[in-house]
């Protein structure tokens, strides 16, 4: 039987090509602080009794070795490399972050966490602020929160940086320049916040009006963060609520103009009483005697103007004959004086439009104004002048008041 060739033992040495061991070239390029350490420039090849040396007596092959070698200086060359970027960054962050985290943190409904990227002298107050449209209470809606947020341009002096974003809020895009300050390891932003302006409010809605579903002061003019803004006002005894929703402008100011305002089913009887009232007063038998002097009537401010012929002279005359009779004439002193009652003898009826700040425009048909002249004579004595009708059309705004009473306002 002829004797078969056995095949070789798997703890027997395998035999490596010399074209197969790293050439010391290689060595040097991979293990530079390996090789300097060992103060040699050659290093003994190693022998098979090395091998037979090592724990479990199972030598390890001569590939092996040059493989672990090229491992180990590709993680110390990692290790170099990763570390000096880590210090780099440390020296030297990027302001995009601030921006990209205070964002995030605002789509995520965080408003604390996003306040903690702002400077706290951008809202006046240390953390937590009291301000409700700063906190979680404006980020409850999901559409009212900035969304998509990109980094378009960074410009960077010393520790300083400004950043401009895009966000998408209320289906537009918005652009906003962030002011940023290196503080330390990291960059904080200053004024990142917007400014609410309020155009047309009423005195009535100024007490009421939201934003977001949190009741706000319109005087303050926010601040609030970036995003959408659904502004809101209640419905009183002239008017239906009205409601708006905004985003901010290029200047970082939300401008809040809500709808003209349109009266409820039930308001024109009370506005209509409301303005005859106050014509009433003006004119009524209730108002004081519009005395003359020198034939002109002293007219309140906050009534209708009256026809220029109410004030001339030609319109009160002279006393009556009779009136003088029997009068001593006194050089410096009147003999008479003259003034007019004014009654209304037919009111008005009212067409409405919308107006300017939360109020309705009115403008009445004719009215006509009863005016009868009145002499008083030095000594008491009392004597009817002439008489006349004056026909008006009176206009102005009615609304509310601060304390949610209809006010009228004559132009």
């Amino acid at each position: 039987m002829t004797d078969a060739a056995e095949p070789a033992s798997i703890d027997e040495p395998v035999a490596i090509q010399e074209e197969d061991r790293p050439t010391a070239s290689a060595a040097e390029e991979f293990a530079p602080t390996e090789r300097a350490a060992s103060g040699s420039a050659e290093e003994p090849a190693a022998s098979d009794d090395d091998d037979d040396d090592k724990p479990g007596g199972e030598p390890v092959p001569s590939r092996g070795r040059g493989r672990l070698a090229l491992v180990a200086a590709a993680v110390l060359l990692g290790s170099i490399v990763t570390g000096g970027g880590a210090a780099w960054w440390l020296l030297h962050p990027d302001p995009r972050g601030v921006a990209e985290d205070y964002f995030a943190r605002l789509a995520a409904g965080d408003a604390f966490g996003a306040l903690r990227d702002v400077d706290k002298s951008s809202i006046a107050a240390e953390l937590p602020t009291a301000d409700l449209l700063l906190s979680g209470a404006a980020l409850v809606d999901p559409a009212s929160r900035p969304q998509h947020m990109k980094v378009t341009h960074v410009a960077q002096s010393g520790d300083r940086a400004t950043i401009t974003v895009q966000y998408q809020a209320n289906g537009a895009t918005v652009t906003q320049t962030l002011d940023a300050q290196r503080r330390g390891r990291k960059y904080q932003l200053e004024n990142p916040l917007v400014k609410l302006s309020f155009t047309n409010l009423s005195d009535a809605e100024k007490l009421k009006v939201k934003v977001n579903g949190v009741a706000v002061d319109p005087a303050k003019n926010g601040p609030a963060f970036p995003g959408a803004y659904a502004v809101t006002t209640p419905a009183n005894e002239l008017f239906d609520g009205r409601s708006v929703t905004v985003v901010p402008a290029a200047d970082d100011v939300a401008v809040i103009t809500l709808p003209a305002p349109t009266m409820s089913a039930d308001a024109k009887p009370k506005a209509d009483a409301a303005i005859n009232t106050a014509l009433q007063t003006c004119f009524g038998a209730a108002s004081p005697q519009f005395v003359a002097a020198a034939g002109t009537p002293d007219t309140p401010t906050s009534c209708p103007a009256l026809p220029g012929t109410f004030a001339s002279i030609d319109m009160f005359g002279d006393p009556p004959l009779e009136a003088l009779e029997g009068m001593t004439m006194t050089p410096g002193r009147m003999v008479a004086t003259s003034g007019a009652t004014l009654t209304i003898t037919k009111l008005p009826t009212f067409a409405y439009t919308s107006g300017a700040g939360g109020e309705m425009r009115f403008t009445g048909s004719d009215t006509v104004v009863h005016w009868a002249v009145i002499w008083t004579l030095s000594d008491g004595r009392k004597f009817d002048g002439k008489s006349g009708d004056i026909t008006i059309q009176p206009k102005g705004h009615v609304g509310l008041d601060a304390s949610s009473k209809i006010k009228v306002t004559f132009d």
